[in-house]
This record gives C-alpha cells, structure tokens and sequence, in this order.
C-alpha cells in the first residue's frame, strides 16, 4: 500500500495505562490493551482490513488475536463480516493476544498495524476507498 491517510486524533492510539498481561486458568498466557480509533469519525468493523500485533519485532500469529468491542469479542478474520458493528472515534476496544507464558516482565516495544478503508472516499480509476492508518508502535512495561 503507497499512500495511507493518517490523522491522529488522540494523544494515544494504544492505550499505554490499559496494557495488562492475560491469566488463563491461573497462568500467564498472553496479554491484552485498550486501542482508540485514529480519525474524527467512527467506523464499522467490516471497514477494517488489516489488524496485525507485534511484539519486539515478532508478529503474532493471527489466530491468537481478537478484538472486542461493546462487550462483542470476535476473532480478527471476522471483523470483515461484522457489518453492522459500528465503532465510534471515542470508545476503546480491546485487543487480546494468546501467547503461551506471556511477557516477560520488563519494556517490549508493541507495534499494532490497524488499517482501515474509508467508505466515502472513493480514490483512483478502480474505485478503491482511502486507506486509513491508525496504527502506532510503543514502548509497553510488563510488571508481572
């Protein structure tokens, strides 16, 4: 992709202070953070057409991902299919990531590529839609 509109409307796109590590069934298996869209205006799930996780430049496989929004957890090949699930520019999802033993403690560099299209600005001679990036990359402390 050559071009991405880019508007940061927040101060943080990935919720430093939300970022914990996940217990399942009373082990450390992963970890989860809050994520607020990067534009002045919502937009629905289906329009999102990349979610990718990394941690200290390793991408998480993408069926250890998921995305929850409104109390609705779906994994990441079904945002494409949740049409009517509209997120607005001010209320945070959740991001959980399955990851066997978790994160050892100290700082991880997390780069989250979130890419969205935007329905309403059809550019170019194939009618494609305005990418959307609404990704970032920080640095993460991991306590436990």
């Amino acid at each position: 992709m050559g071009f991405a509109m880019r508007m940061q409307m927040n101060e943080e796109i990935v919720k430093r202070d939300s970022f914990q590590s996940l217990y399942i069934n009373g082990a450390k298996n992963g970890f989860s953070f809050d994520v607020q869209l990067a534009y002045y205006r919502g937009h629905y799930l289906s329009d999102i057409d990349l979610l990718e996780v990394s941690v200290d430049g390793v991408k998480m496989p993408r069926e250890a991902v998921t995305f929850e929004l409104n109390g609705k957890e779906m994994p990441v090949y079904k945002l494409g299919f949740a049409v009517t699930e509209f997120w607005s520019q001010v209320v945070p999802a959740k991001i959980r990531v399955i990851k066997k033993g978790g994160l050892a403690p100290g700082d991880h560099e997390l780069e989250l590529k979130l890419m969205l299209r935007v329905p309403y600005m059809q550019i170019g001679p194939g009618h494609d839609f305005m990418p959307l990036d609404s990704g970032e990359r920080v640095t993460v402390t991991v306590a436990d």
